[in-house]
C-alpha cells in the first residue's frame, strides 16, 4: 500500500515522498536555501519600512508641537538635525562619513574623506574637495581648479586672465588678452609667469628663454650653456666653469668653478652691496661704509657690524649667538636657551623644542605666543585697553581648540595640529571622539558622531542620546522629554504639564506647580 504524501509532514518524510515522486531529494534542500536567499532583501526592506513608519510619527509630532530644536534618527547611525533659529538643517549617516548641512551663511555635504562640497551663500562661491588636497574646484571671486601634478585652471571674476593645465599640455590668456600654451617639454610659449615677461622653450632643458625688462636670457642647454643680452646687459655663462653676468646699473656677477670663487655686486642703482666668497673657507659681504659680514668655514662662524645701528653679532652655529644693537638683542645657547628681542618682539626658548615664548604685535592687536613639544601652541590676543582672550589652544595629540574667521571649535583627539579648513572639514571627523564648535549663532558638541548630541542657540537647547533620551529647553518656562524619538513623551510648558504616549495626539494633563489653569478651547488637547 502506497503512502499518502498529504499525510506526510517530516523532511524525512518529504524526500520519500520526492523519491516516490521520481524527483531528486537534493532539489529539495537547494529550493529551501534559495527561498532563504531570497528571504534576505525582503527582510531588509522591511526594516528600512519600519524603521520610516517609526519615524513617521516623530515627523509628524514633532510638527505639531513646533519645537526650536528638533532631532530624529539613531545617532550615530543616522540622524536629522533641525533648528529653527537661527535656520540650520544637518543629516549625518554611517557615523562621520555622510554629511550636510544647510544655514544662512553657508550650504555643506560630502562623503568624507572622498569628496566635500561647500556653498558660501554671502558671497556665492562654490568649492570642491577630491581627496583633499589633492584636488579642488572652486567658483566665485578667484576661480580655481586643480588636480595636483595633472591639472589645473585659474580664472578671476574681475579679470581676463585664465590659466590651464593638464599635464603635459597648459594654455593660459593674460589680462591683457595675450594667449599662450604648449605641450611640455617639446614647446612652450608663457607670458607673466614665473617672474618673467616671456618665457620660450623646445625640447627643454635643450633651449630655453626667457624676457624680463628687456634683459634676455638664452640656455642651450639649460643650465650648461646660458647667454645674456638686450637692454643695458651682456653676458656669458659656461656652468660650473666660469659665469660673467652684466646688467648696467643694477648688478654684476662672476664665478669661476661654481660655487667655490664667486664675486658679486648688487644694487648698484641704491647703496652697493659687495659679496666675495671662497666656499666654505672664507666669505666677504660689505655695504660700505658701514655694513660688514664675514663668513669662515660656512655656515659654522659669521661676524657681523652695522655701524649705522651699532649692531654686532657673532655665531659659532648652531650652538651660541650674541648680537646686540639698538634695534636688537639676541643669545642663543642651543638648545638650551635662546632670547632675542627686538621693537615689538620678543621670544625665549628653554631646551627647544621643550618650550617656546613669543610677544609680538600684529597692528594693533598684542600677541602671546607659547608652544610645548614644538606642536602644543597656545595663543593670547589682546586688543588695546582689553582683556585676554584665548585664540587658540592645542595640547597634541589630544586636544585642540582654535578660534578662526569661521567661528570657534574644539576637537579630541587631535593628531595632526592643521587648521587648514579643508583638513577640518574632509578628514578631521573620521578619528575625532569628541567635538564642538560655536558658529553661526548655534553652539554644538557631540561625543562619538552623535552619539551624545548637545545643541544650543540663544533661545534653546537640545540633549540627545543615540535617539532613544532627548530633553529640550526654549528658554525658563518650556522643556520637553521623550524616549525612543517621542514614544512616551513629557511636557511643561508654563506650568502646564502633559504626559503623551505612542505620539497620540491625546494627553494626560494636569498643572505643575506656578502653572496655569488649562484653556476651555484645549479641552481634549488635540494638538
Amino acid at each position: 500500500m502506497r503512502e499518502n504524501p498529504h499525510y506526510l509532514t517530516k523532511t524525512t518524510d518529504a524526500k520519500r515522498v520526492l523519491s516516490w515522486r521520481g524527483q531528486n531529494p537534493s532539489v529539495f534542500s537547494k529550493g529551501r536555501a534559495l527561498k532563504k536567499q531570497r528571504r534576505m532583501p525582503t527582510a531588509i526592506a522591511a526594516i528600512f519600512c519600519l524603521l520610516a513608519l517609526y519615524i513617521a510619527p516623530c515627523l509628524y509630532a514633532s510638527g505639531t508641537d513646533t519645537p526650536l530644536i528638533s532631532k530624529y534618527g539613531f545617532a550615530p547611525f543616522f540622524s536629522i538635525l533641525h533648528i529653527k533659529s537661527p535656520a540650520f538643517r544637518a543629516f549625518q549617516a554611517v557615523g562621520p562619513f555622510i554629511f550636510y548641512s544647510d544655514s544662512k551663511e553657508r550650504e555643506v555635504f560630502g562623503l568624507r574623506p572622498l569628496f566635500s562640497k561647500v556653498h558660501q551663500k554671502t558671497n556665492g562661491n562654490i568649492r570642491w574637495d577630491f581627496l583633499y588636497p589633492f584636488s579642488r574646484f572652486q567658483r566665485g571671486e578667484k576661480d580655481q581648479n586643480y588636480f595636483i601634478f595633472f591639472y589645473r585652471t585659474d580664472s578671476y571674476k574681475n579679470k581676463e586672465e585664465k590659466r590651464f593645465y593638464l599635464f603635459p599640455f597648459f594654455w593660459g590668456r593674460t589680462a591683457q588678452g595675450k594667449t599662450y600654451g604648449g605641450v611640455f617639454p617639446f614647446y612652450g610659449h608663457l607670458i607673466n609667469r614665473f617672474q618673467k615677461d616671456d618665457i620660450r622653450f623646445v625640447l627643454w632643458p635643450f633651449y630655453a628663454r626667457s624676457e624680463k625688462d628687456g634683459f634676455v636670457k638664452t640656455s642651450f642647454p639649460w643650465p650648461f650653456l646660458t647667454s645674456y643680452s638686450g637692454k643695458n646687459g651682456e653676458g656669458f655663462r659656461f656652468w660650473p666653469l666660469f659665469g660673467h653676468e652684466v646688467k648696467k646699473g643694477i648688478y654684476q656677477k662672476d664665478y669661476i668653478l661654481w660655487p667655490f670663487f664667486q664675486h658679486t655686486i648688487k644694487d648698484l642703482d641704491k647703496d652697493p652691496v659687495e659679496r666675495w666668497w671662497f666656499f666654505p673657507f672664507y666669505g666677504k659681504r660689505e655695504r660700505l661704509p658701514y655694513y660688514h659680514q664675514t663668513d669662515v668655514l660656512w655656515p659654522v662662524f659669521r661676524n657681523i657690524r652695522n655701524d649705522e645701528f651699532h649692531y654686532i653679532r657673532y655665531d659659532a652655529w648652531p650652538i651660541f649667538t650674541r648680537a646686540h644693537g639698538d634695534y636688537d638683542d639676541w643669545l642663543r645657547v642651543f638648545p638650551f636657551y635662546v632670547h632675542e628681542t627686538r621693537p615689538d618682539y620678543e621670544k625665549r626658548t628653554t631646551l627647544w623644542p621643550l618650550l617656546r615664548w613669543k610677544h609680538y604685535w600684529e597692528g594693533d592687536t598684542e600677541v602671546n605666543y607659547y608652544e610645548f613639544l614644538a606642536f602644543s601652541r597656545f595663543r593670547h590676543e589682546r586688543q588695546p585697553g582689553k582683556s585676554w582672550e584665548i585664540k587658540r589652544q592645542s595640547l597634541w595629540p589630544l586636544f585642540c581648540e582654535a578660534h578662526l574667521r569661521d567661528g570657534h571649535s574644539w576637537a579630541v583627539p587631535d593628531p595632526i595640529p592643521i587648521l587648514y579648513e579643508g583638513y577640518r572639514r574632509n578628514w578631521r571627523p573620521l578619528w575625532t571622539v569628541v567635538e564642538g564648535y560655536d558658529r553661526d549663532g548655534i553652539s554644538r558638541s557631540s561625543f562619538l558622531w552623535g552619539l551624545y548630541d548637545h545643541v544650543q542657540t540663544a533661545s534653546a537647547s537640545l540633549t540627545d542620546i543615540a535617539g532613544l533620551v532627548q530633553w529640550e529647553s526654549e528658554g525658563v518656562d518650556i522643556h520637553r522629554f521623550s524616549l525612543l524619538q517621542g514614544l512616551i513623551k513629557y511636557e511643561n510648558m508654563r506650568g502646564n504639564a502633559s504626559l503623551r504616549f505612542f505620539f497620540l495626539p491625546w494627553r494626560l494633563r494636569w498643572r505643575a506647580a506656578g502653572g496655569v489653569e488649562w484653556p476651555e478651547e484645549d479641552l481634549w488637547n488635540l494638538r
